[in-house]
């Protein structure tokens, strides 16, 4: 049983926006980058990887969103924008926050002791995702930390969390 965090590293920002392009644009001028590569994962929802899975308050979801990452070592932001109305947690924060920093990431090791970690100081699960060799979980910790959490794990996978 952890009994704290197992990273206190920030590795990247969730930013949501309601115009990706017009986004990448002031990132590219602001930050001086080359041109971010926009992404939409129409061709993953269409094709997912086997062992993919998408859980919002542990109801199956696929929602559509196009997003990029700006380099700013030693972190990286990955921004945002919902593409259609299917609930998530990102289409949640925009239509009640509005453009902004929606999400905190930290890589972590043992993803399952992280949930109940998560849920024993009351933060339960709020979206959960499993793509290949990489998943992730938000917690619903806006209220008391100001900002959603994700928990990152990226490794070979014993068993899908399917039930979560």
């Amino acid at each position: 049983m952890i009994e704290k965090l197992g990273s206190n590293h920030i590795m990247k920002l969730g930013i949501v926006v309601r115009d990706i392009e017009e986004a990448a644009a002031y990132y590219e001028k602001t930050f001086q980058l080359e041109e971010p590569l926009i992404i939409h994962d129409q061709a993953a929802r269409k094709n997912p990887h086997p062992r993919t899975y998408r859980k919002l308050q542990g109801m199956d979801v696929n929602p559509a969103m196009r997003w990029f990452i700006v380099d700013l070592t030693p972190i990286y932001l990955q921004v945002i924008q919902p593409c259609d109305d299917t609930p998530s947690p990102w289409l949640d924060y925009l239509k009640e926050q509005g453009p902004g920093v929606c999400f905190l990431s930290f890589c972590i090791d043992d993803f399952e002791e992280h949930i109940d970690f998560m849920e024993r100081g009351g933060f339960p699960v709020n979206y959960i995702e499993e793509k290949g060799l990489e998943r992730y979980a938000y917690f619903a910790t806006q209220e008391k930390l100001g900002v959603m959490l994700e928990l990152k794990e990226r490794k070979a996978l014993s068993a899908p969390l399917e039930s979560r």
